[in-house]
């Protein structure tokens, strides 16, 4: 049987795919990615609250110590110095991506490129792509998933400039709630790089994706309201969908020369949406299992344990049953959460100290219900 011409095949050149390509630069692996955009412009914003060191730190824009949660005529500023909230530039990320890819010399990057079937073994994958067949030891699949979630995080935003000051560049606008259009939660996040230029984005949480009409509208409306009359110049806009639903896109457990990554591989948070962090732990997580070895080895890339998973269908099934109390848990979570802690939990950690801390802060009426109907 002939040998694989890669040893390995990633289908899928965004977040997750290059991230992990650039684990894998300079390595011994034979790494290929198939990508189907021909070039790569600024579509996304990624934010956290920085935990961890990561090979894209320089491509972080902007640092804030200071983030606010607003519901009716009531607002919580929450911050730290240690613990600061991030904002990664998705053209400098895509940047130094193919930078280590190239300085690699082991990595081949196909744009324009889709695969349409794959097939095989651990050791013996082919995958057909629309400019021929590839064939791989290791098979890693960063694509989305084909079915969109029952529930999820849909957004638009548009990073704009004024004419004048308009913005507080030291404090994120995090959540700022209002009336709900529909049967799910709504609320604006602000993120303002300097006092005459931010990001504006409108979000719900909910079981369908708005149309793009309400979401234009409503974007609109909210922008005019944050620049009260100033000239405003848009400089790109940016939209997307995150899935928030228990189970959904979540890796099966370890599979012998396969493995599933990004949205796909259960990298966003269920009951948060945060997934550039978990990401990156993700690429460190199976960069580790595949350096070092010449097998085809055991792939695992699971993030959460089964506390971690009961807590957020716990959350999700609350804020999905009674979404007109969404505001007021989130509110209560950033007013009465301790310092710090919320922050840990919303990024990853699984401590009992900040789940303790998450849970108390939580009105418990609510909770118990779902609990006693959780299946």
């Amino acid at each position: 049987m002939p040998q694989p011409e890669l040893d390995i095949l990633i289908l899928g050149g965004g977040c997750a795919g290059l991230s992990l390509a650039t684990r894998l630069s300079g390595a011994w692996p034979r790494v290929g990615v198939v990508e189907p955009r021909s070039n790569y412009v600024e579509d996304r914003t990624w934010c956290h609250w920085y935990t961890d060191p990561h090979p894209f730190d320089t491509c972080i824009r902007k640092r804030w110590n200071q983030w606010q949660v607003s519901h009716n005529d009531n607002m919580v500023t929450r911050g730290s110095m240690a613990l600061p909230y991030v904002a990664i530039s998705s053209a400098e990320f895509y940047k130094t991506a193919l930078r280590h890819c190239e300085d690699g010399n082991n990595i081949r990057l196909w744009l324009d490129t889709t695969a349409t079937a794959t097939a095989g073994q651990a050791g013996s994958w082919t995958v057909d792509t629309t400019r021929g067949r590839l064939t791989a030891r290791i098979l890693i699949d960063a694509r989305p998933p084909r079915t969109p979630p029952h529930y999820g995080q849909f957004f638009r935003g548009v990073e704009i400039r004024t004419d004048r000051a308009c913005f507080d560049p030291s404090s994120v606008g995090l959540m700022e709630f209002r009336p709900p259009h529909a049967d799910g939660i709504d609320f604006v996040y602000v993120l303002p790089f300097a006092t005459d230029h931010a990001l504006v984005e409108v979000t719900r949480f909910g079981p369908e994706k708005p149309s793009s009409n309400l979401l234009d509208t409503w974007l609109d409306a909210e922008c005019q309201a944050h620049v009260d009359g100033a000239i405003k110049t848009v400089l790109r806009q940016e939209t997307g969908a995150l899935p928030m639903e228990a189970g959904y896109g979540v890796a099966k457990g370890p599979a012998h020369g396969y493995a599933r990554i990004g949205l796909g591989g259960g990298a966003a948070r269920p009951s948060t949406g945060y997934a550039f962090q978990r990401i990156q732990r993700m690429s460190d997580r199976l960069a580790g299992q595949i350096i070092g070895t010449n097998d085809t080895p055991w792939l695992d890339t699971r993030l959460d344990g089964a506390v971690t998973r009961v807590i957020d269908r716990l959350f999700l099934r609350v804020i999905r049953s009674a979404p007109e109390y969404g505001p007021e848990l989130f509110f209560a979570l950033f007013t009465n959460a301790r310092s710090e802690r919320l922050e840990r939990f919303l990024s990853g950690s699984v401590t009992t100290g900040d789940r303790m801390s998450v849970i108390t802060s939580l009105p418990p009426v609510l909770f118990l219900r779902a609990a006693l109907g959780l299946s």
